[in-house]
């Protein structure tokens, strides 16, 4: 099997376990799991699938030489996510956290066809469900990991993504099972960017407005028995907005409408205080053969990283208005 990935390019898969999980159902349901948390046309930006985050962590993990274990565990490990990934956070866990598809991995693998195709090539689906013993594939925050790299470096501008991309992997070692960068400025500069995303996309006003939106209408969904928290987990984005809107029911309309056609967003004291996740980095970076993370080394890095931190504990308030009314707060 030949993998074509828009960061890392071709990439051979010659193992079978590999091949039957990539053509599984439960892999195959993550191309229409948005990593952005809904299709396009209903959100601002054109984004990716969990399914390409997910091969992109297998091929960014066996570029790192790490074994097959490490390797299944990259593939597998987004395969918990609910349709609209972390909006989920927001119907029934902790938005600050984002972590619901986490407690529930083992659980969804268990209950696909995963622990079958693992079983035939001798594998444990427990062992590799248990993603935080991957140094490679999972640190805490705010170390390097191929999860953190990989999707941070798929948004990175069009125009830049292959000249960075390459630069950045090309920097990456492996030392006692971590990953990190051999140049301060290649750090940097991905560290930096990745910091730019938190502030402008990720904990964004109109990303929160759109989370709250489609949330209200997932909620009312529930309440009424349109769709089930099984049908987050069985279905993908698409399945689950056709029922939404085969329905019918004016109150979800009313907001799936607003998310197609757009609204504006206003910061009022008076407004709704929306709080999301702060994701952070700080790379470890390769100095005569020792690893230190990048604020011990760039002093600025540091007072950025301080001032980020600091700025994250206010969630400006937000009004959402009509888009061709400016004056009128439905929200």
């Amino acid at each position: 099997m030949i993998l074509e990935d828009k960061v890392y390019g071709e990439e051979e898969i010659r193992e079978d376990v590999l091949i039957d999980l990539i053509n599984s159902p439960a892999l195959e349901r993550l191309k229409g799991v948005s990593q952005f948390g809904m299709p396009k046309e209903y959100y601002h930006l054109d984004g990716f699938s969990r399914y390409e985050h997910s091969l992109g962590a297998l091929i960014l993990l066996r570029r790192l030489n790490a074994d097959l274990n490490e390797q299944i565990a990259g593939l597998l490990h987004d395969v918990s996510h609910t349709a609209f990934s972390h909006v989920v956070d927001w119907l029934i866990g902790d938005p600050t956290k984002e972590d619901y598809q986490d407690s529930i991995h083992e659980e969804m693998i268990r209950d696909s066809e995963i622990p079958e195709i693992l079983g035939r090539s001798g594998f444990d689906y427990r062992k590799l469900s248990d993603i935080e013993s991957f140094s490679l594939l999972e640190k805490p925050a705010p170390s390097l990991c191929v999860d953190r790299l990989d999707y941070a470096i798929r948004e990175f501008p069009l125009r830049e993504r292959k000249e960075l991309s390459d630069k950045i992997i090309s920097d990456l070692i492996v030392k006692n099972g971590q990953m990190a960068f051999k140049n301060v400025r290649i750090a940097e500069i991905f560290a930096r960017g990745y910091a730019k995303l938190q502030r402008d996309h990720w904990a964004g006003d109109e990303t929160r407005a759109r989370y709250y939106l489609l949330t209200n209408a997932l909620k009312i969904a529930i309440d009424k028995r349109v769709i089930s928290l099984n049908d987050l987990k069985s279905k993908n984005d698409e399945e689950i907005l056709n029922l939404l809107i085969q329905d019918s029911d004016n109150e979800i309309l009313t907001f799936l409408e607003l998310l197609r056609n757009g609204f504006k967003i206003r910061r009022s004291v008076e407004g709704i205080e929306l709080k999301k996740k702060f994701r952070y980095i700080d790379p470890e970076v390769s100095v005569n053969g020792f690893l230190k993370p990048l604020s011990a080394i760039l002093p600025d890095y540091k007072k950025f990283l301080d001032s980020e931190k600091q700025n994250s504990k206010l969630y400006p308030r937000i009004e959402i208005l009509e888009k061709e009314n400016e004056h009128r707060t439905i929200f």
